[in-house]
């Protein structure tokens, strides 16, 4: 490049330049973009990337990998300048890919069916029996249209002399194609003016292919389609959503399945649903813990008898991954012959397999020139490279691969070939591979124009996303104008489509999800609200103050709590507050207010695919809402905590004003009311246990904690009294946070549920009349008894309680009441559990009056 773009090229061996022969003048087919790019300027591209990573960030845009502090919550890493493939050029691999798809399909069909290329000799018997990719349940299962594959991955790499050669493939749950269609996405976006005058080819009819192949698969109308993805820990779980959203696909984890009957359903909140086709990105043997590997938390109990029957149809089919091994790759050539009755296009890089002896005998001789992995992947092998192994390792290892030949593969060192990257405002050559993606439409194969290029992370490094390795668009450059097809997957404005308000049947784990989004959301706020209230009275409040502030901490019911054990030793203001900053600060604890909030994002992740980009970008501000720093005092955290519920505040607004009222919406509604429910009910019964002088202070700071303050303060002035304060929490319509408020809106959201319980509604609205039942006039606090002089007793407990009196027993009927209320608001969440996320059945459990 010219100017002050490009850097001189930073490369390792002979390498091929993609942009340039000789290092100065671009090669024709990317003059025109070198010449947008000087005339841009880096300025302007410094603008637009920063404008690209901060888009990134709000999208949620991740990769995960693993051991990284950042985890599932790492940006995904994108360069800003494409990768150009001429049109003849990229007509030659088209055709490869092609072949090698076909080509690949026959095997499978071969070696899990009538296994004559074993029989005869052309294919190892030790590289099929020896595999323990080969899944043996699955020989003589039929697949559809008689392909094993429906997508298949090839990575590409350009050996110095310019050619493609192929470095693996990937047959059973090929990752990625998501990934280059959100990189075509931010590209386009970030440089228009040079994707419309460039000829790109689209991505969209690739799709569209795709979700068309995926429907014919059933014989059925309108047939259930989903994507099986591992879930949210998975590297790649941002690209399973991304598609599953752009295919119109259900999201689903094996959980969310369950087989009956040989055929495979889908649970709902309106019941099971018979799923048809299943898009699957979980490996092969964890897909069925009955049939395969037992131990497997992420697949279906009784899939493969599913597919047996005919049921249910997979891609790509289970047993795939048999052939996703490099030490196939020596065996192609003659299988193409073979089989095809062709030479193969595509040449493979330059691959022994060691179970062969002349193989062995070549690579021992050649370590140096070679890097060693295993034959089959699930060894769990880490790459060795023979020319850094010093001399002691080199005999050992030299030692391990003579004892079991069969277990390694050597592949030739290859010279990748370098591409452009936008780094720190200057353009570098990093190392380049391209991963393209070829589809079995039912009607022949579909190759992805481009795909995704990874670029490694510095020079002569290896290339790979989990090594930090970044990643790039490819344009695929028409010679003529008419070849660009510009189908959209969106609908043409101008195209009418038929209005409907029936929302698609939401997936139990969707709302098992979203309950529970709701639930842990009201426990951080309440948490934050106890904490807020407590933390600036610890240390100047009087010692009689104690045991006020102990029965606010008696509303967490902690069961991690580090307070001493009262009958062991006396509490003090010291030990009070050790547990206040463990509850503020302690992320392993798992009930403290960092932990909590991890969990909302958590859950949160999981469902990113049915949240707004708003709520998604405020549920990763309260992910690092609570990260003190270690030299923080616990009077610093008051502002931490009022931020924190400033950001539990904006989710309740956009809870209430931004989701669509479906059923989603409903489940976490009724989370966070029964949450608050319970909390209010905790709070409550310290009232009707009756308080001694010393506890006289806990009433303003509950009113505090309920955000009710400036309500009693309007009705009651400064008179404050428990009997006052149980009105205005317990028993007021028109407040919040009372507790009649949270029952009348469960009755409420679960009258709108799908197949209610009208036992289980009965009991709500009796609990609720139950307590609309009450004549709080009627009851008489007792009177308090004179404070103790001694604060907390020596031996453990609060100071002395007032005397029970014949008027404290009013109080019973309530307390009782509220002790089952509890009980009945903990059964309620079971039930909607068992009934709509497990589709278990359970006995609905009822209240009685007492009072």
């Amino acid at each position: 490049m010219i100017g002050d773009l490009y850097q001189s090229s930073l490369r390792y061996g002979a390498s091929y330049e993609e942009w340039s022969e000789d290092g100065a003048s671009p090669r024709p087919h990317w003059a025109h973009t070198i010449d947008w790019l000087r005339s841009v300027g880096a300025d302007e591209l410094g603008r637009r990337w920063t404008r690209a990573e901060r888009r990134i960030r709000e999208n949620g845009i991740t990769y995960n990998i693993y051991g990284d502090p950042l985890g599932a919550n790492r940006p995904w890493r994108i360069d800003i300048v494409p990768m150009l493939i001429p049109a003849a050029e990229w007509r030659f691999i088209e055709s490869g890919v092609i072949q090698r798809a076909t080509l690949l399909s026959r095997l499978l069909q071969d070696l899990y069916g009538p296994q004559d290329l074993v029989r005869e000799g052309r294919f190892p018997a030790a590289l099929l029996y020896g595999n323990t990719a080969f899944l043996r349940p699955l020989v003589g299962v039929k697949v559809p249209e008689h392909s094993y594959l429906h997508m298949l991955a090839v990575d590409l790499a350009r050996s110095p002399d310019g050619k493609w050669w192929v470095l693996a493939d990937r047959t059973q749950a090929p990752s990625g194609s998501g990934y280059a269609l959100e990189n075509r996405t931010i590209v386009s976006d970030l440089l228009p003016e040079l994707f419309r005058t460039s000829n790109v080819m689209r991505l969209a009819p690739f799709f569209r292919a795709q979700r068309d192949a995926l429907t014919s698969l059933s014989k059925r109308e309108n047939p259930r389609v989903v994507l099986l993805t591992p879930g949210p820990h998975n590297e790649t779980y941002f690209e399973h959503s991304y598609l599953a959203k752009y295919l119109g696909f259900a999201l689903v984890e094996g959980a969310d399945l369950t087989v009956r009957d040989r055929c495979v359903f889908l649970k709902t909140v309106d019941g099971l649903e018979r799923v048809d086709v299943i898009l699957r990105r979980v490996d092969d043997n964890f897909c069925d813990p009955l049939e395969l590997r037992g131990d497997s938390l992420l697949g279906v109990s009784g899939l493969v008898d599913a597919i047996a029957a005919g049921n249910v149809q997979v891609a790509n089919a289970l047993g795939s991954g048999l052939i996703e091994t490099a030490a196939i790759m020596p065996f192609l050539p003659g299988l193409a012959r073979h089989l095809l009755g062709e030479e193969l296009k595509l040449p493979s890089v330059a691959t022994w397999w060691c179970g062969q002896e002349s193989a062995r005998e070549w690579v021992l001789a050649n370590l140096e020139r070679v890097v060693v992995k295993p034959a089959f992947p699930t060894l769990g092998m880490e790459p060795v490279f023979g020319s850094q192994l010093p001399d002691a390792e080199r005999k050992a290892f030299i030692a391990r691969l003579q004892a079991q030949p069969h277990r390694y593969v050597a592949q030739e060192q290859v010279a990748l070939s370098t591409a452009p990257v936008w780094e720190s405002g200057v353009l570098n050559s990093r190392s380049v591979v391209l991963r393209t993606y070829a589809l079995n439409t039912g009607n022949g194969w579909a190759v992805i124009p481009g795909g995704l290029v990874r670029v490694a992370e510095a020079s002569g490094s290896v290339v790979s996303m989990q090594r930090g390795g970044h990643s790039k668009d490819a344009w695929v450059l028409a010679d003529d104008p008419g070849r660009v097809d510009t189908f959209s997957m969106l609908r043409s404005r101008d195209e009418p489509v038929l209005l409907r308000r029936i929302p698609r049947g939401v997936p139990s784990r969707v709302a098992d999800n979203a309950f529970w989004l709701g639930r842990y959301v009201e426990r951080s706020e309440n948490i934050a609200r106890i904490l807020r209230s407590m933390v600036p009275h610890v240390r100047s409040a009087q010692e009689a103050d104690l045991p006020s502030l102990l029965r606010l901490h008696g509303c967490l019911r902690s069961r991690h709590s580090k307070l001493p054990k009262r009958n062991r030793r006396p509490l003090t203001f010291v030990a009070l507050e050790n547990e206040l900053l463990s509850m503020l600060s302690d992320p392993e604890r798992p009930d403290s207010l960092p932990s909590t909030l991890a969990e909302v994002a958590r859950i949160g992740g999981s469902i990113r695919e049915r949240l707004s980009a708003d709520m998604m970008l405020l549920i990763g501000q309260l992910r690092s809402a609570m990260q003190p720093e270690a030299t923080m005092q616990l009077l610093d955290y008051q502002g931490a905590l009022t931020a924190c519920l400033a950001l539990l505040s904006a989710f309740s607004g956009l809870e209430r004003e931004n989701i669509n009222r479906g059923a989603g919406w409903l489940f976490m509604s009724i989370g966070r009311r029964l949450e608050r429910a319970i909390y209010i009910t905790r709070q409550l019964r310290e009232i009707t246990t009756p308080l001694a002088a010393e506890d006289w202070s806990f009433l303003e700071r509950l009113l505090e904690v309920a955000d009710s303050s400036m309500t009693y303060r309007s009705r009651y002035y400064t008179t404050l009294q428990p009997m006052p304060v149980l009105d205005v929490l317990l028993a007021d319509e028109t407040n919040p946070r009372s507790l009649d408020f949270q029952l009348e809106h469960l009755v409420e959201l679960y009258e709108k549920l799908p197949r209610r319980e009208e036992v289980e509604l009965e009991s709500m609205r009796e609990a609720l009349a139950t307590l609309r039942g009450m004549d709080l006039q009627a009851l008489i606090y007792p009177k308090m008894a004179a404070p103790a002089t001694s604060g907390v007793a020596e031996g453990g407990g609060a100071a002395k309680r007032p005397t029970r009196t014949r008027a404290s027993h009013a109080l019973t009927g309530l307390h009782r009441y509220l002790g089952t209320l509890e009980n009945l608001l903990l059964s309620w969440s079971n039930h909607l559990s068992s009934r709509y996320f497990s589709h278990a059945r359970t006995q609905p459990v009822t209240i009685g009056s007492d009072l």
